[in-house]
Parts: C-alpha cells; sequence; structure tokens
C-alpha cells in the first residue's frame, strides 16, 4: 500500500481471522474516529471465508489501510508481527468483532499524553448475549491489585507505546490468556497503567469468541499469571499459601479461610479506588465458595469491617447476598446464581450510566 501514511501517530493494530459477519462494522468505527492521524494495519490469519475479499474492498478505499494478507499463524503471532511493522508511535488495539466509540482515540490518546502513562484502556458496553457496560480500574493501584484476580483491561480496548509492545511482546506460552501475561510483566516492569472511565468500546459476545472456544486452557494459563503476581505483591507467602490462594481464586477448590489474612493485609495498603476492588473480586469469590463454605458470611463481615470503605452500604448488600447463597446452598452452576449476576450486571450499568449523567 504505498499511498499508507507513513509515519503516522497512532496504529491501529486489527488481526482478522474469519470474521466476515462483523469486520466491515469494525473497520468503519475505526475510519470514523475523530482523531485522524492513525494508521489501520489489518493482518489477515489465513481467513477462508469471505473475509479477504471484504478487506481488500476497504483497503482499495482508505489509504490509511495496511492489508497484509497471509497463512494462518495464530493469534499470539499476529500481534507481535503487528507490533513489529507498526509505525505509530502509539498501539491501538481492535478485534474483528468490536466497535469502537467515534471519539475512543481521542480520549484515549489525551489520557496517555497528559498522564504519561504507557497503557491506557476504557469501560466497554457489552453487546450480544448480555447486555452490560464492564468499567476498569482508573489509578495505576486498580490496576495493580486488579492483577491479582484478572485483567485490568479489556484487550482490544487497550491504547500504549509501541515501544513498551515491542519491549514486553506476546508470548504463545500464554496463548488464550497472552494480554493477562503481558500486562502483569508490563507491571512488573514498572510501566505505568490505568482505564479511562468512558465507554471507549462496543464488546460483541458470541459463541465464537476465545474465551467461549478455549477455557480450559485459558483457565490453566491464567492461574500460572495469577500466582506469579500474588507472589511478586505478597512476597512472604510460602508456596502452600500461595497455591491455596489460587486454588479457592482460579478453581473454586477451598475455603474463604484461606484467603481471609491476604486480603486483610492488601486492604491496608492501598487508596480506596483499589480497596474496592479487592472487595469486588472478593465477593465474587465468596459467592462462588457459599454453598460448600459454612464461613462466608463471618469472613466477609470480618473483612468489610476491618478495613474503612465509603460503600459499606454496598458491602453490607453484598453479605446479604452471601447469606442467601449460602442458607438456601445455591452454587454457581444454578440458574438462580446466573440470574443473580445479571441483575447485579444491570444494577451496576444503571449505576454507571447515572454517574455519566451527573459528570
Amino acid at each position: 500500500m504505498n499511498r499508507a501514511i507513513k509515519h503516522p501517530s497512532v496504529t491501529v493494530l486489527l488481526p482478522v481471522h474469519n470474521a466476515a459477519q462483523y469486520v466491515g462494522e469494525a473497520i468503519e468505527s475505526i475510519l470514523a474516529q475523530t482523531f485522524k492521524d492513525f494508521e489501520l494495519l489489518i493482518i489477515d490469519d489465513g481467513s477462508t471465508d469471505e473475509t479477504p475479499a471484504i478487506l481488500e474492498r476497504y483497503a482499495r478505499l482508505d489509504p490509511r489501510i495496511r492489508l497484509v494478507c497471509r497463512e494462518a499463524r495464530g493469534l499470539v503471532a499476529t500481534l507481535n508481527e503487528g507490533i513489529g511493522l507498526a509505525r505509530g508511535e502509539w498501539i491501538a488495539r481492535m478485534d474483528a468483532d468490536d466497535v469502537s466509540v467515534l471519539d475512543r482515540l481521542s480520549r484515549q490518546l489525551d489520557f496517555l499524553k497528559t498522564s504519561a502513562f504507557d497503557f491506557c484502556g476504557g469501560a466497554i458496553e457489552c453487546v450480544g448475549g448480555w447486555k452490560t457496560i464492564w468499567t476498569y480500574p482508573t489509578t495505576p493501584e486498580g490496576c495493580e491489585v486488579q492483577l491479582l484476580f484478572g485483567v485490568p483491561f479489556a484487550h482490544p480496548a487497550i491504547v500504549g507505546r509501541r515501544t513498551a509492545f515491542a519491549q514486553l511482546g506476546y508470548r504463545s506460552e500464554f496463548m488464550h490468556c497472552e494480554d493477562y501475561d503481558l500486562w502483569q510483566r508490563a507491571w512488573a516492569e514498572g510501566m505505568r497503567m490505568a482505564n479511562v472511565p468512558q465507554v471507549v468500546l462496543r464488546y460483541r459476545i458470541h459463541s465464537g469468541q476465545v474465551t467461549t472456544l478455549h477455557r480450559l486452557e485459558q483457565a490453566h494459563a491464567t492461574n500460572i499469571v495469577r500466582e506469579r503476581h500474588w507472589r511478586a505483591l505478597l512476597s512472604f507467602l510460602s508456596d502452600d499459601k500461595s497455591m491455596r490462594i489460587i486454588d479457592v481464586i482460579g478453581r473454586g477448590h477451598g475455603r474463604s479461610d484461606d484467603l481471609l489474612p491476604a486480603l486483610k493485609h492488601l486492604l491496608c495498603r492501598y487508596p480506596p479506588e483499589a480497596k474496592e476492588i479487592i472487595l469486588f473480586n472478593s465477593f465474587r469469590v465468596f459467592a462462588r465458595l457459599a454453598k460448600q463454605d459454612s464461613q462466608v458470611l463471618r469472613n466477609w463481615i470480618s473483612l468489610i469491617t476491618a478495613t474503612q470503605t465509603r460503600l459499606l452500604g454496598r458491602n453490607l448488600g453484598r453479605a446479604s447476598v452471601l447469606f442467601l447463597l449460602s442458607a438456601l446452598g445455591i452454587d454457581k452452576q444454578s440458574s438462580i446464581y446466573v440470574s443473580m449476576r445479571r441483575a447485579g450486571a444491570v444494577i451496576n450499568s444503571i449505576i454507571y450510566w447515572l454517574k455519566s449523567k451527573i459528570k
């Protein structure tokens, strides 16, 4: 593509594989961005459907598109190839089945340039099966504690320094959680990260996603990264204690007693947002244990009274949920539990909407 921009500020990296149903909408959401100084680097990873023809058509229409078509090599190899080909100072990730909001790049770049951070994500609106809004930590401390439980970003919503991506790279041994591994290593290298509170991406949920098709492989690799971060933050943990913590968080095995001392220690170390992230994730873990662990409610009350929190009412409400789960013997596979999680997601979306209107 000899018409392509030679020195763009941003490279939007879009890996594609058999995404004919959605990729057009994803491309158009990038081309319509209010921020214009970008290249859209699309790497077709061996698609066998109508995707290549769709990509060729768009590439002919807009000189900002750089299109690479080749045989299938997998997502990790494709992402690393894209990092190597990127010309921009910044790399913005994008998936072929999602849609970026119009001011996404402008909003995230403004944050990165004023804060001197290395990575910036944002809230996402889930569309498809489960409609809700997922928010992510807006401070480095929040990201730090979120890494104890899972990813601090929605991967397709991230913007980061090209030099940081190039230094870290994605690793094939962590396929299906390659982003979690990268964020944890970025933290270990002292890189700064946070999310803007606004929605920057509409994230499509469907049966063809990696998180749906490769749950077992993803869970195993995720627990390796998770244990690495627990050991990094709480170096005093013995091998036995760290393994028990990972069993409880990652596999739902064990008891809330195994988590309580470490959680109390963490809650004493962090500012308010990070505390709430610890409590939110702890509640989700405790809810999974409620049927089998008779001490869940007692330990939750002990946890929320051990630290000052501005959302005591919310955490007492969570105590009521734990009481119901324990008293009724509800486990995470039951339809009641799923319905309660969906109701919680709706409530969180309403709270997000109200906050946005107030601001």
